[in-house]
């Protein structure tokens, strides 16, 4: 039932195409405008004689010039405009509905088997005791490392960082850390950046 609800919606949405096929009113052809605008042009012509606005050597110039254009309109092939791409439209119109509504078939596209949730939920807590491992190693480093090294400095970086990770936004400890690891880190440090980065980022967060 909503395949066929489908299909419905998208021949709706495509109906307006078919105003494309409905022929303009208004449209004439080539020859046709041709010799409309050439005969609104001489009366305009004669308006501008009767209204004194040009002279009769003038006048009869240009409509010489406007017969001589008239003549060689009024020889062109009566050819209708439009419609050589009909054809290709007809073929969108049909297709782009019924295209769609294939893909939404059985077995229409290519098979590709989602993750099953037990499997992605195993890999989850499988990352979350490897956090847990590297914040244990990372505290048991810090307890042996000399206060304001380079080495502690580095340690505490990483440290803040996972605990970062762990809860998903900078807690208060992690963000002690993080500057306790920028107050001691060398200026060429790479972790410094990090430091800094997380430090606006904080600071960033609680002014909002």
């Amino acid at each position: 039932m909503i395949l066929i609800l489908m299909l419905v919606v998208a021949l709706a949405l495509s109906l307006p195409l078919l105003l494309a096929f409905r022929r303009p009113r208004n449209l004439q052809e080539r020859r046709e405008a041709a010799l409309a605008l050439h005969r609104a042009q001489l009366a305009e012509l004669d308006r501008d004689l009767a209204d004194g606005r040009i002279g009769a050597a003038e006048h009869a110039g240009a409509k010489l010039e406007i017969e001589r254009r008239l003549l060689t309109a009024d020889a062109l092939p009566a050819q209708p405009t439009g419609g050589s791409a009909k054809l290709l439209l007809v073929m969108t119109l049909i297709a782009l509905p019924i295209g769609g509504f294939a893909l939404y078939l059985p077995d229409a596209t290519p098979g590709v088997p989602s993750e099953p949730h037990a499997q992605w939920a195993a890999q989850q807590v499988a990352a979350a005791q490897r956090l847990d491992q590297l914040i244990s190693l990372l505290r048991a480093h810090l307890a042996k490392a000399a206060p304001n090294s380079a080495d502690t400095s580095q340690g505490q970086a990483y440290l803040a960082e996972a605990l970062t990770e762990q809860a998903g936004a900078i807690t208060p400890e992690a963000l002690a850390l993080f500057k306790k690891s920028l107050a001691s880190a060398p200026d060429n440090a790479s972790w410094r950046q990090l430091d800094q980065q997380r430090l606006m980022q904080a600071q960033v967060q609680g002014q909002q």
